[in-house]
């Protein structure tokens, strides 16, 4: 990237989370639940791309526009990711992307697995770029299911006060509730506390595929364009979070090394950005523990 592109990048970022904004769009990424209150093959469509990962995972990536009421020029935007589990008798989806874009992510889905049925969703969290779009799914007849921790959170669908529109959707109830420990369609429910409290990962133990939301950290050099803030929102996001959550995710990233040197994990797929394989796995996850724990130090 050019130094006049980083400039501008470095410009918009700073205008993003000026104190009076940053305020709103930290609390809109990270409010807690409180109990009180080889290359992947590529195709596109409008707003998702679709990435052929190894064990037959799907990784629908959804491109997800910032609204101009943030501070932002038009045009930037960040991307989560949507997994597509396929089992014999259906697919299982690992989160469910925006509200916004839920009509782009089942033509997607539809063109990626025509005549399959979904299963079930499996939220890794209840903010909005992965739980957002649920009710449609559970209108469907489709069963989404949550960390009761975090049904809180669900159920208000992030609507508190002071989070931008960017940040909210229509809150629903889950179907049923995960406490960790369970397993649903050869998937481990494993529970990683601190991106918010009830935040779980999602272990194929067949394929040895790990789904860690975003309890792990991308990298800012998968950021595709200037316009992208995906890095930048889950490292400002960081830095605002309390001591007390930065010590809970530093604790569950370290439980999930601890998985990858057992043999455990093979492949790791985020909430935002690629996945990884083999050798990349440990190195991926010992750079989060590196961001989090640099976090920790200056907070």
């Amino acid at each position: 990237m050019s130094i006049k592109l980083r400039q501008k990048r470095k410009h918009v970022l700073h205008r993003l989370l000026k104190p009076t904004t940053a305020a709103l769009i930290i609390t809109g990424l990270l409010l807690l639940a409180i109990p009180s209150a080889a290359q992947a093959k590529t195709t596109e469509t409008a707003t998702v791309k679709v990435y052929l990962e190894r064990g037959g995972i799907t990784r629908f990536e959804e491109y997800i526009p910032l609204s101009t009421e943030l501070g932002l020029p038009p045009g930037f935007f960040y991307k989560a990711n949507v997994y597509a589990v396929n089992f014999r008798e259906g697919i299982v989806l690992i989160d469910c992307g925006v509200e916004e874009l839920y009509s782009d992510l089942i033509e997607a889905i539809g063109q990626r697995f025509p005549n399959r049925p979904i299963l079930a969703v499996l939220l890794t969290h209840g903010h909005a770029d992965h739980a957002g779009a649920g009710h449609y799914f559970i209108e469907a007849g489709i069963p989404v299911y949550a960390s009761i921790i975090d049904s809180y959170l669900i159920q208000m669908g992030m609507n508190f006060p002071g989070v931008p529109g960017d940040f909210t959707y229509t809150g629903y109830t889950p179907t049923a509730l995960l406490s960790g420990g369970e397993t649903l369609f050869g998937l481990k429910v494993i529970p990683t506390p601190g991106h918010t409290y009830g935040s779980l990962s999602f272990l194929e133990m067949k394929t040895r595929s790990l789904f860690s939301g975003d309890t792990t950290i991308s990298y800012s050099s998968d950021d595709v364009a200037p316009e992208d803030m995906t890095f930048e929102l889950e490292y400002q996001t960081l830095l605002a979070t309390d001591k007390v959550s930065l010590g809970m995710q530093l604790d569950s990233l370290n439980s999930l090394l601890d998985l990858v040197n057992g043999g455990q994990v093979k492949s790791i797929h985020p909430g935002h950005n690629r996945s990884y394989h083999g050798k990349d796995v440990p190195v991926y996850l010992q750079k989060s523990i590196d961001v989090v724990t640099a976090a920790l130090a200056n907070n």
